[in-house]
């Protein structure tokens, strides 16, 4: 069989200070949003990673969840309180992906982010034209068993997974929540159940990867958003991690393959002391 190539971005969170944003762009008024200096930096990884895609042959890609901020009061990092801005921002960003993927798909992330029943990014996923959930008819949804072929290796897609404070534990939600998926498949669709081979999970906005024998694997994406009020107060020591992943299928071997670009560098208060 053909090569076929999945590539998986999460959590974009456009609309925020510290969240992806294209440049300069047009907001409610009449007037434009200019990135800052880390939105300009984000951005050089975005494009860096539409470069990639370019290369990449056919694929398919998985938006998976939380493209945009929301417009919730108590974020008080909004640059775009408005939802129209937020999607068109995140339109103008993915529109690029879109143009390549073969299939796009879109799974619903955090209601504080995109809304009741994923209301905003209900309407980015029909401006892109999001593959429709046939049992649902929406263009994002909640989770998504994804086959590599017919009758082939499955993966499952959701947002949402547990969260740790230390990194060493970082692991163990991911391969927990492998193991019980497999365990439910194969309690109520037990045919079905040989052919999981794989769980793809986000929000937590740091990546972690476990291909555990003999042949499982458990994926956490990185994301596209650095250090919120949120994550200072929850978590201070931890750094986020931003970038995508390319999950390939050759027909025998599975290849899962996050992409981290090194953070900017830390401003040390005091370095260069007295310095003109």
């Amino acid at each position: 069989m053909d090569l076929k190539r999945v590539l998986v971005i999460s959590d974009l969170h456009v609309g925020h200070s510290v969240g992806l944003w294209p440049g300069s762009h047009p907001i409610e008024g009449g007037g434009k949003y200019e990135s800052n200096e880390f939105q300009k930096w984000m951005y050089q990884c975005w494009l860096h990673m539409i470069d990639e895609a370019k290369s990449m042959g056919k694929f398919d890609c998985i938006v998976n969840g939380d493209p945009i901020q929301g417009v919730n009061a108590r974020d008080g990092g909004l640059i775009a309180p408005v939802p129209k801005d937020q999607v068109r921002a995140a339109l103008t960003l993915l529109e690029p992906l879109r143009a390549l993927a073969q299939k796009f798909y879109m799974i619903r992330g955090t209601e504080w982010h995109e809304g009741k029943a994923a209301n905003e990014a209900e309407m980015l996923g029909q401006l892109l034209g999001a593959e429709l959930d046939p049992q649902t008819a929406q263009y994002t949804r909640y989770e998504m068993f994804y086959a590599f072929e017919d009758k082939g290796p499955i993966f499952h897609f959701a947002h949402h997974v547990g969260c740790s404070s230390v990194p060493w534990y970082e692991a163990t939600v991911p391969l927990r929540d492998m193991l019980l998926l497999l365990s439910e498949v194969n309690r109520f669709q037990g045919s079905l159940g040989p052919r999981i081979k794989g769980i793809v999970r986000s929000h937590r906005h740091r990546s972690i990867y476990v291909n555990a024998p003999p042949d499982m694997h458990a994926l956490v994406t990185p994301a596209w958003q650095l250090k919120t009020a949120f994550s200072y107060k929850v978590s201070s020591s931890m750094l986020p991690q931003i970038g995508y992943a390319i999950i390939d299928y050759d027909g025998t071997d599975i290849i899962v393959r996050p992409r981290i670009f090194p953070l900017p560098d830390i401003h040390v208060e005091g370095d260069n002391r007295g310095a003109n």
